[in-house]
């Protein structure tokens, strides 16, 4: 806005993400304000319980106030312009679209008059027409890449209202994070202790078929800014740290390189939690852990070319392989995080994820357990191939309704188990073992593994890294007490993963008895009521598998093998505007 000429006096920043106000103090703070407009920013598709609560307390307090939403959850825009008070949705990029509203909303005041054919000529504005129809003329319009900014904390600060000090908030401490314990720079007695986070980029070149896309393509942040704008956080917040922020950071290798000379001028450690494993060689990682790159974490997944090429990874288990083994003989961190969950997983493919797994921390010399990763259970998510294909498996209804009851037991959900949401159509007793075959399967490949460690050092570090994750990771407590009854879950973490004992004996024997008791745990709690609000315990319609990986292997062309091929093949053709709208806004970017 002040870019488009708004003087700062005409609009404020409320930023309830980090306030964290009740519904009391939103509603002080707009009839204080009375805005006429009011942006609401849904970044998350889970959040739909939290914008139909704020948009109601806004309505309350200004009746005629224009109040419109962006974010990823306006690839639900027709059942939030009908389940809410929100009277627009912006559509993928929104820094062009809101100021062309602003625009529109000056000559025409009235949200109850909307002119209809000014509206449309808006790109990436959802609304409801006269007949209460969805209308969408497109995605939002990419602002140039010479606009996007760095992060602004005098404005951020001016969001916190009368609580300056929450603007620490926005940082961690460096060393507190887990991310740099293997670098021994982090412990420099001159360096900052904060953390601050920037994007070197924005968008992804790869199209992987759960992931939401923000904006249509890829392109760089300009770099003229960058060495002022870590100097400015440097001398004024105290940062020596930085995380990138990317989807898809490395893609633009000259780029790259570029973003990691002015960080190390800078006398920055920084890391990169989203990159694609074809996007460095190991001397892509050597050039920048020589530059102050203490952490890279890829995109994982799957150790199951089947379900790579079903999310369309567009890369090969061996990828993965290379680049996890270079960053280990670099003494690069890199966490590994398995998603277990889409259509076509099987206890077969969950054992090839649990075996690179195993492969990985034998490279590295330490039990997976004290490697550590992470297991995330699939969440169909708006404007993917993942939440389409549960339209037409009959998961997730189709109506504007039916949306509004999937959002609302989505709402506030994590990627953990509990949330699982099964489309897969495996029987339960499987679903609920899929986390757990890949932690046996690691185990035991570990230990019948004989490879030499690439890098001796990290071994000790490991060990004292497992041991403060678990302490500070508040998700282990979770796995005990977010749900009533969970004695067997607590057994079989304790004393039978990872046991030399297990790992020892024949699959056919040991992984039948842990699935069917952790399969009579599950009954068990679907008698507590408490625990049948999770997605995990309610009931669900049969659905049939996808086919085996024997047949998916067969289709030649990858985009047919993975799941936007599986959906794109079985779409209706729209009969109308709302139909071809509705199939725009499932697509996604």
């Amino acid at each position: 806005m002040k870019r488009a000429g708004y003087a700062e006096s005409s609009y404020d920043f409320y930023d309830i993400d980090m306030l964290y106000p009740d519904s009391y103090d939103i509603g002080i703070y707009f009839s204080r304000y009375r805005p006429d407009v009011v942006g609401l920013s849904a970044v998350v598709s889970t959040s739909y319980s939290q914008v139909k609560r704020i948009a109601s307390i806004i309505r309350d307090k200004t009746p005629d106030a224009w109040i419109v939403m962006g974010g990823n959850l306006a690839a639900c825009s027709e059942a939030i312009l009908h389940h809410t008070e929100v009277d627009l949705s912006v559509v993928g990029d929104g820094e062009v679209a809101w100021i062309d509203l602003l625009k529109y909303i000056e000559n025409n005041p009235s949200r109850k008059n909307k002119n209809y054919s000014k509206l449309i000529k808006i790109n990436g504005v959802a609304f409801l027409d006269e007949n209460k129809r969805i209308s969408l003329n497109g995605f939002g319009i990419s602002s140039p890449k010479e606009q996007m900014p760095y992060p602004d904390y005098d404005l951020l600060g001016k969001g916190l209202k009368n609580d300056p000090n929450s603007l620490s908030n926005y940082f961690r401490v460096g060393l507190e994070t887990g991310w740099f314990d293997f670098d021994e720079r982090a412990k420099d007695k001159d360096r900052g202790k904060n953390i601050a986070g920037i994007f070197a980029s924005k968008g992804c070149v790869a199209k992987c078929t759960f992931c939401q896309r923000s904006t249509k393509g890829y392109r760089t942040q300009p770099l003229e800014q960058l060495e002022d704008h870590l100097i400015h956080i440097r001398d004024n917040f105290d940062v020596g740290f930085i995380q990138i922020l990317d989807e898809n950071f490395g893609s633009d290798l000259k780029h790259s390189y570029e973003v990691a000379n002015i960080l190390h001028k800078a006398d920055m450690l920084w890391m990169a939690t989203g990159v694609r494993c074809t996007s460095t060689t190991e001397e892509n990682i050597k050039y920048y852990r020589d530059h102050g790159c203490s952490a890279l974490k890829y995109g994982v997944e799957s150790g199951s070319q089947k379900i790579i090429d079903i999310m369309e990874k567009v890369f090969t288990v061996e990828d993965v392989y290379k680049a996890i083994n270079s960053c280990t003989r670099l003494g690069v961190y890199s966490p590994a995080a398995v998603m277990v969950g889409m259509p076509g997983e099987d206890e077969s493919t969950a054992m090839e994820t649990g075996k690179l797994i195993g492969d990985i921390a034998s490279r590295i010399g330490v039990h997976p357990d004290i490697v550590g990763y992470d297991i995330f259970y699939a969440l169909p998510l708006p404007g993917t191939p993942l939440w389409e294909y549960g339209e037409q498996v009959g998961v997730i209804g189709k109506e504007t309704k039916d949306v509004v009851d999937y959002l609302t037991r989505i709402a506030d959900a994590g990627v953990y188990k509990r949330y699982y949401i099964n489309l897969n159509g495996a029987p339960m007793s499987e679903v609920i073992f899929w986390e757990y075959i890949v932690k046996l399967e690691a185990s035991r490949v570990y230990r019948n593994n004989h490879i030499s460690s690439l890098n001796d050092n990290l071994k000790e570090i490991y060990i004292n890294k497992s041991k403060v994750a678990k302490v500070a990771n508040p998700r282990y407590s979770l796995r005990y007490t977010a749900l009533k009854f969970t004695k067997i879950t607590y057994f079989v973490d304790i004393y039978l993963v990872g046991s030399a004992i297990v790992d020892i004996i024949p699959r056919t024997v040991i992984y039948p008895i842990i699935k069917y008791m952790l399969y009579f745990e599950y009954i068990v709690q679907k008698m507590y009521k408490s625990n049948t609000i999770n997605n995990l315990y309610t009931k669900r319609k049969k659905i049939k598998r996808l086919a085996k990986g024997d047949s998916l292997k067969s289709v030649k062309s990858k985009k047919k093998r993975s799941l936007r091929g599986i959906v794109i093949e079985n779409r209706d053709i729209p009969v109308d505007s709302v139909g071809s709208i509705r199939q725009i806004l499932k697509s996604g970017l």
